[in-house]
């Protein structure tokens, strides 16, 4: 690959490679900033159904604008290269996020997926359909800010399906049951998956995993969403009732929009809905089935004399047949004593506030035990470190002896976050370091008086694991006071370097060409010593944190 891409982006490191793409971060020369450009692979360029979709990505993210989608800057190619320069984020992936933090306190995860749903409804409104939300097309920037990325399989309204024969695209552990048995995506399979999303972010983990993707995809079409409140009973019914109601298998259950799921978004940590009750979809199931049945004996009515004679006939054997078949098998279960006998069965003991040892203890006296694959670990508001929160089934239910049960066991207790903003920077710095948090200062010009906190990554109210590092940005308000850096020219390539990273300044090298040179020019050139850069140095500035310097020079040439 050539150093630039567009005669404007130089290329500084691979960042990431796809099926279909590389990113690279670059340097825009022109308006002197860091970008994201995809690249489609040069063997995709002739693979008319992968530059489609390229194409499409492209013409997907232009017409989105959104503080929660990723920017795109620019669309081109470049001989044979087909490109598109995007915002770049200096961050990580959401997914990278809960490896790192586990379950995400809930009053933090639905901030998280307000930002999402809001990010999701301007491409809908602009009819996008994102065909591949998952946690690792979430980006997370320094300040908190969540950015919706990848569009990559992105479908415009009445545009043509591309997929090739067979396939599916998106992510199995977030496909909507829909798209599994063939038909198109839609704004609702959309919200399923993000409706995953939100089931991650409060649990640690995706609903359904399997060794390999077609049993995933057969559990999101027949197995009902496990309870997030069985594994953390913390989190409100309010709450988990917005993960069932998007997650519904039927579509006609899930929210009609993605706004009426941002609504209940932004109503349900509220008082009154404290006490929410379960949300039911067994009567839309009952519906769907009467009206199954009701076409079923429809299509009856229509088959000829003949072959409803044939059918009657078998279906009665088979009937005469699963009878019989049945009567045996019960007849042998109750002779055996696995049915009719209770003594095979037990209670399950109350085991809140035990450590796990302990309940493995009781359970054993009960012929029960613990699975120890499935234990979780949540942090609690008052359940302390190492005892049991619940168990699953719950207490006092009756279950077959020798049946594992699951427990959720508490991580420690929850600290608060407080609210910072309007004071001292530095003395919420100290504070926030003995609370055990990492914390990144970044200096904004702002109204408010200088040295005062304008805004912090994670809100008040977040809950965290005090015994465990956390990361925090605080925004404050900077001093106006100038800057005046050193004019480098002139200088060792490598002296000058240093004293950039010195002040904390970015930098990029760039070789100035001297191919045009005259022999008395190429004798004369001072090599490896700065010959101009870019801003012009050597003045005031009053803002120097998102500063990159461009550093030009002359090198030694090799004689051929």
């Amino acid at each position: 690959m050539s150093e630039y891409i567009g005669n404007r982006y130089r290329i500084v490191k691979l960042i990431g490679r796809g099926g279909m793409a590389d990113v690279y971060l670059a340097y825009d020369v022109i308006l002197k900033r860091e970008v994201a450009v995809k690249v489609l692979k040069s063997d995709m360029a002739d693979d008319d159904t992968a530059l489609e979709r390229f194409k499409r990505e492209a013409g997907a993210v232009t017409k989105l604008s959104h503080p929660n989608i990723v920017d795109v800057y620019d669309v081109g190619d470049d001989g044979d290269k087909h490109y598109i320069v995007m915002e770049y984020i200096k961050g990580y992936t959401l997914k990278q996020l809960i490896k790192k933090r586990g379950p995400i306190p809930y009053k933090e995860a639905v901030w998280m997926m307000k930002q999402l749903a809001g990010a999701l409804m301007e491409a809908h409104r602009n009819n996008v359909i994102h065909r591949d939300i998952k946690s690792q097309n979430v980006l997370i920037k320094d300040d908190g800010t969540i950015k919706l990325s990848d569009f990559g399989i992105a479908l415009a309204n009445g545009a043509m399906q591309i997929t090739k024969k067979d396939s599916v695209l998106g992510s199995v552990h977030y496909l909507a049951p829909e798209l599994s048995r063939g038909k198109q995506a839609s704004m609702q399979s959309d919200i399923y998956s993000l409706g995953i999303v939100f089931y991650e972010l409060l649990t640690g983990d995706v609903p359904y995993k399997a060794d390999n993707p077609v049993q995933v995809a057969l559990m999101h079409i027949k197995n009902d969403i496990p309870s997030v409140r069985s594994i953390n009973p913390e989190i409100p019914q309010s709450v988990e009732n917005i993960v069932i109601k998007s997650t519904a298998k039927n579509p006609s259950d899930r929210y009609k929009n993605i706004a009426l799921m941002l609504q209940d978004l932004n109503e349900c940590l509220k008082k009154e809905h404290r006490n929410d009750a379960p949300i039911s979809l067994k009567e839309t199931k009952t519906k769907n089935n009467k009206e199954n049945v009701h076409i079923s004996r429809l299509a009856d009515k229509n088959k000829k004399s003949e072959e409803g004679k044939a059918s009657f006939f078998s279906k009665a054997f088979l009937i005469t047949a699963s009878l019989m078949s049945i009567v045996i098998l019960i007849a042998v279960l109750f002779l055996t004593g696995i049915i009719g006998n209770r003594s095979h069965f037990v209670t399950v003991p109350d085991l809140r506030n035990m450590t796990v040892q302990e309940a493995k203890d009781l359970l054993a006296q009960k012929d029960l035990e613990v699975d120890d694959s499935r234990i979780t670990w949540v942090l609690s508001d008052t359940i302390e470190k190492d005892r049991i929160i619940s168990s699953n089934p719950l207490a006092n239910e009756e279950v077959e002896i020798g049946t594992k049960i699951k427990l959720t066991v508490s991580n420690g207790l929850y600290s608060v976050l407080g609210n910072y903003v309007g004071r001292n920077y530095e003395s919420v710095r100290d504070e926030l370091n003995s609370l055990n948090f990492n914390v990144k200062l970044v200096p904004v010009e702002s109204d408010y008086e200088a040295g005062l906190v304008i805004e912090q990554s994670l809100p008040e109210g977040t809950k965290y694991d005090a015994s465990q590092n956390n990361e925090i940005t605080i925004r404050y308000s900077m001093e106006n006071k100038e800057v005046i850096l050193a004019d480098l020219i002139g200088w060792d390539i490598a002296r000058a370097a240093e004293y950039l990273e010195e002040n904390n300044i970015s930098y990029v090298l760039s070789e100035e060409d001297r191919s045009f040179f005259t022999e008395e020019e190429l004798v004369n050139t001072d090599v490896n010593k700065v010959v101009k850069t870019s801003p012009e140095l050597g003045k005031a500035f009053t803002d120097t944190s998102d500063l990159q310097v461009v550093i030009y020079y002359y090198s030694v040439r090799e004689e051929g």
